[in-house]
């Protein structure tokens, strides 16, 4: 059914999310890991998870953070008709993923890329802009025209063989690029409310997850100064860290729920 691909370099985050996609995919799947990291605690978890029979998989290793660059060979793994492409900072998901995806491809052939939505507050954006920015295509599949990337994407499988050959740098727009090019032969991306994930982006939740040092380095390093600014100046007034549990308790109570949607799911 659904192949996730995962290019892990932050262990808080990536073992958060591969446990949320284990607890709550009760398809036939598979996990795809390209680590590029070097962490002994996180390998050890992987060795029990394997141990314990999970469909958990290492494609490969970097002794350094290639980004985006790991993705084209995790999408050739891949042995289900549909494959995800997930950021390792979605720490949590909705249930059911795999099945509203098929249907959603079953029904509409002409679609080849759903962008999962993302949990919005007064502490994260998701990294979605507002609706407003969105045009409503079908309201019972909860499916909108805008901006989308690769935050939470599953595409169809055979629609990724276009993209072989592709090398994409370290930080690059994967998600964005790959719609672009379905586009080009007549088919869509579109963003999927019946979809939802807890995608990190913030200084709040960064802070909470113990990331917030390795987040600003990590835009330092991609010259995106304004974010830098933005996060060392919210240090200060970060929210109480029982404030954020208590937040953080209430996206993952609300996303043990999946999104309304319509029967056949």
């Amino acid at each position: 059914m659904i192949s996730y691909c995962i290019a892990c370099y932050r262990p808080v985050y990536s073992r958060c999310l591969i446990e949320e996609l284990i607890r709550k995919t009760t398809v036939p799947y598979e996990i795809l890991l390209w680590l590029n990291v070097v962490d002994a605690e996180f390998e050890a978890f992987l060795e029990e998870l394997a141990r314990g029979g999970a469909p958990v998989r290492v494609a490969g290793r970097s002794p350094e953070n290639i980004g985006m660059a790991a993705y084209p060979s995790l999408f050739d793994a891949a042995r289900f008709e549909m494959v995800a492409q997930i950021d390792d900072d979605v720490v949590c998901v909705s249930p059911g993923i795999g099945q509203r995806a098929k249907a959603i491809f079953d029904r509409f052939p002409q679609i080849g890329m759903l962008a999962a939505d993302v949990w919005q507050d007064q502490y994260t954006n998701g990294a979605r802009p507002p609706m407003s920015g969105y045009r409503e295509v079908n309201r019972d599949f909860g499916l909108y025209a805008g901006p989308i990337d690769g935050w939470f994407a599953v595409y169809r499988k055979a629609s990724l063989a276009m993209f072989r050959g592709l090398r994409p740098g370290r930080y690059y727009p994967l998600g964005c690029a790959i719609r672009k090019r379905l586009q080009s032969v007549g088919q869509s991306g579109l963003l999927c409310t019946r979809i939802k994930v807890f995608h990190v982006i913030g200084p709040a939740y960064a802070s909470y997850f113990d990331m917030l040092d390795l987040e600003i380095a990590k835009y330092a390093a991609l010259g995106r100064q304004e974010i830098v600014n933005w996060y060392q100046a919210e240090r200060e007034r970060l929210p109480e860290r029982d404030e954020l549990r208590r937040h953080v308790e209430h996206i993952r109570e609300s996303l043990e729920r999946a999104p309304d949607g319509p029967i056949g799911y």
